[in-house]
């Protein structure tokens, strides 16, 4: 009997650290799916702003964006670099580009994280279009950055 006693004291202290540590790592993910939703957020606001230094810091170097198109009976993939985007968005009107995403769901596993987000795009306060953006983040010692992004956009 005393050695179940002793037995079911272990496994009831087992159980509370495996507990802690879950929370912990729960918390530690929370933290980390709002730093990857900020860098969507400040992506955003760059846009609205034309702001290209903030706008370059949510990029990794060497980041890719691909935008898919339908047109009539066929689906395109376009291709550009990350810096080409910052240029543009550079030449733009501030407050021309407002792009505001929702929903996002974010998946981490240590330096990768995945996020995907509807949004709708306006442009010079009109609707233009909606879709859904599909990031591909990577942490770095900066942070996290976008590494990859591709997108859908529809009527």
């Amino acid at each position: 009997m005393k050695h179940l006693t002793w037995m079911l004291c272990f496994l009831c202290m087992l159980a509370v650290q495996v507990s802690a540590q879950s929370a912990s790592a729960a918390n530690n993910n929370d933290a980390e799916k709002e730093a990857v939703k900020n860098v969507i957020k400040q992506t955003f606001k760059a846009m609205i702003t034309a702001d290209t230094v903030l706008l370059k810091s949510c990029f990794a170097p060497g980041a890719i964006m691909q935008v898919i198109q339908n047109q009539k009976d066929s689906v395109i993939v376009r291709t550009n670099r990350a810096a080409d985007f910052i240029t543009n968005i550079g030449k733009q009107q501030p407050g021309s580009l407002d792009e505001r995403s929702f929903d996002e769901i974010i998946y981490i596993d240590r330096e990768l994280a995945t996020a995907w987000a509807p949004y709708t795009f306006h442009r010079n306060g009109v609707f233009s279009h909606k879709g859904i953006d599909s990031f591909q983040f990577v942490k770095l010692k900066e942070g996290w950055k976008i590494q990859y992004l591709i997108y859908n956009m529809y009527q």
